[in-house]
């Protein structure tokens, strides 16, 4: 009996095949739009400093030396005045010589006699004989020579002084109000000296003689004319006399003083922020 025939197999690769690329286009078409969502790759994490970073590290030493660079310059500069200062000052010394010393050794002995109410006109004398050209202004000296033959009453003098007319000053003062509140003040102050009442408040003026007095207790004698310059002019006639003798004190110290400027420059200019005594300011 014969064998049976084979039969040949089925031709499945083409559909296999078929299939498989239907399959991949599926996917493909799936993946496709989820693969554009996904975030692009972090490159600039490994990146260097940008441009702005590296300026924002650098500008604070770059101010540092701006700073240190200004500095030098206004030390340098300093430097250079206090060493033409200093060169000024030599030239002047040695310009000065013995007469200017000695000059300058009257000065002083001047300065320490018109301090007391005595006469300095034998120490006034000395001093305009060993002063140097331009030393000693014509209104300095006049302004010394105008006090020298009789002195002076000291600053303590013109303190005991002022403490002398306060009371007629403080009766002659104006009182605020009418009559009737004089009247009723005066009564006031009648009981108040028995302690049956309080003393009544001091009046303006009378506040401001207070403070030309506390002035000359600090020594400001230069206050104390100011203010009493300013009191009533009711009260003028009474100071014309202390103001008079204040006011010449102070011309005279100051006229010392800018003396011994003079002496201690070496030069015969005004120094700055003085005016000599004699002259409007």
């Amino acid at each position: 009996m014969p064998a049976p025939a084979t039969r040949p197999p089925p031709a499945r690769h083409p559909l296999l095949l078929a299939g498989l690329a239907f399959l991949g286009g599926v996917a493909v078409a799936v993946l496709a739009p989820l693969l554009t969502r996904l975030p692009a790759p972090a490159v600039a994490a490994n990146a260097g400093p940008s441009l702005a970073q590296v300026e924002a590290a650098v500008a604070p030493a770059l101010d540092a030396a701006r700073r240190a660079e200004e500095q030098a310059v206004r030390a340098e500069a300093l430097s250079t005045r206090a060493e033409a200062a200093a060169q000024r000052l030599e030239g002047s010394l040695a310009q000065r010589g013995p007469q200017g010393d000695r000059f300058l050794a009257a000065a002083l002995l001047l300065q320490s006699s018109i301090a007391t109410p005595r006469p300095w006109l034998r120490e006034l004398q000395t001093m305009a004989d060993l002063a140097p050209a331009g030393a000693l202004p014509r209104p300095v000296a006049e302004v010394l020579m105008s006090h020298a033959a009789r002195g002076l009453p000291s600053e303590p003098e013109l303190r005991e002084r002022f403490a002398a007319l306060m009371p007629q000053l403080i009766a002659r003062a104006p009182q605020p109000g009418g009559l009737l509140d004089q009247g009723l003040g005066l009564l006031r102050g009648g009981f108040a000296a028995i302690g049956l009442a309080a003393p009544p408040p001091p009046s303006d003026q009378e506040v401001a003689i207070g403070a030309v007095a506390q002035q000359l207790r600090r020594g400001n004698l230069a206050g104390a004319v100011a203010d009493a310059a300013a009191l009533d002019a009711g009260l003028q006639p009474l100071l014309a006399g202390w103001l008079a003798q204040a006011r010449a004190r102070l011309a005279v110290e100051q006229a010392v003083q800018e003396t011994l400027l003079r002496a201690l420059s070496g030069t015969g200019a005004t120094p700055p922020g003085l005016t000599p005594p004699g002259r409007p300011s």
